[in-house]
C-alpha cells in the first residue's frame, strides 16, 4: 500500500456533491451536516464486574443551510406538501411533511457519480430567516431523520422514479441497481393518493421496503399488506427512491431524477 494521497480523487470537495429532496436538486444548498442520536447502554449484572455494554443508535439527524431562492424553495415547497410549479404558494411551519434527501458524488472532473448517501424520512424544522443587509439571505432546516446510508460505487447514484401504480402495480422506467448490504432493490418507497394528474398530493405513506415491492424487472408492487394507514385502493402512484447505474451526472447524464410532484396525466 502507498502512502501518497492523490486529493483530487480521493479527497473530493464538498461542492463536488449535488443535494436532492424528493428528486429536486437543491441547487442553494450551503452546508449539509448529518449526524447520530446515540445513547450509550452499561447495565451491570449480578455476579460480575464487567457490564454489559452497548452503543444504540436511535435515529439520524441533518442539518441543511439553504439560500432562499424565489420561485425555486424546493425544500420548504416538499415540507409543507406545497406542489413547486405552484404559481401563489403559501406555507405554514405548524406541520411538516417528512422528506427524503439525499447526495450524489461527483467525480474530479464532474464526469461521473462515484458515490451517493441517503436520509429517509426527514423532518427539518426551519430556523428563522437570517442574513445581513450585503447578504443573501437563508435558512437552517434541521431535525430527525433515519440513519444514514453511503454508498461508494463507481458510476451509481441515487435516483428517484414517480410511477402510476393500478390495482396494485406499477411499473419504473430504469433497471434498479442492487444494494450491496441488503439485496434489495428499492431504497425507499412512497405510496401516493393524489389528485387526477399527481400533482397534488392528497395523502401519503412511507412504506418498509421489502424484495416484492421492486423487482430488477422493474416491476413495482403494493400490495395491502405493506400499508398502515392508507387504503390498497387509495393508491394510485408510488414514488421510489433506488440506485442506479450509468454515464455522466444529473441532469446531463444517464442517472436521472423524477419529482415527487410530477405531472403524470
Amino acid at each position: 500500500m502507498g502512502g501518497k494521497i492523490d486529493a483530487t480523487k480521493q479527497l473530493p470537495l464538498e461542492r463536488k456533491y449535488q443535494v436532492f429532496v424528493n428528486g429536486y436538486e437543491i441547487d442553494v444548498a450551503k452546508d449539509v451536516t448529518p449526524g447520530l442520536a446515540t445513547r450509550e447502554l452499561n447495565e451491570p449484572v449480578y455476579g460480575t464486574d464487567n457490564p454489559i455494554t452497548m452503543q444504540a443508535v436511535d435515529n439520524g439527524t441533518l442539518s441543511l443551510e439553504v439560500l432562499e431562492k424565489r420561485k425555486n424553495n424546493v425544500l420548504l415547497d416538499n415540507l409543507c406538501n406545497v406542489t413547486p410549479d405552484s404559481t401563489n404558494k403559501a406555507y405554514n411551519f405548524s406541520s411538516f411533511s417528512s422528506v427524503a434527501v439525499w447526495t450524489n458524488r461527483k467525480d474530479y472532473d464532474n464526469s461521473k457519480y462515484i458515490g451517493c448517501e441517503f436520509h429517509g424520512n426527514a423532518t427539518l424544522a426551519p430556523t428563522g430567516k437570517s442574513g445581513a443587509p450585503n447578504e443573501f439571505g437563508g435558512r437552517t432546516f434541521s431535525g430527525m431523520c433515519n440513519a444514514a446510508r453511503k454508498f461508494d460505487i463507481d458510476e451509481v447514484g441515487i435516483a428517484s422514479e414517480k410511477v402510476v401504480i393500478a390495482a396494485g402495480s406499477g411499473v419504473i422506467v430504469a433497471t434498479p441497481y442492487q444494494i450491496p448490504d441488503d439485496s434489495l432493490y428499492a431504497l425507499y418507497v412512497v405510496a401516493l393518493q393524489t389528485t387526477t394528474d399527481g400533482t397534488v398530493i392528497v395523502d401519503s405513506e412511507i412504506l418498509t421496503v421489502t424484495a416484492a415491492m421492486v423487482a430488477v424487472d422493474k416491476s413495482v408492487t403494493i400490495a395491502a399488506a405493506d400499508l398502515n394507514d392508507m387504503a390498497i385502493g387509495d393508491v394510485d402512484h408510488a414514488f421510489v427512491i433506488y440506485l442506479s447505474s450509468g454515464g455522466g451526472i444529473y441532469s446531463s447524464g444517464t442517472i436521472k431524477m423524477e419529482e415527487l410532484y410530477k405531472n403524470t396525466a
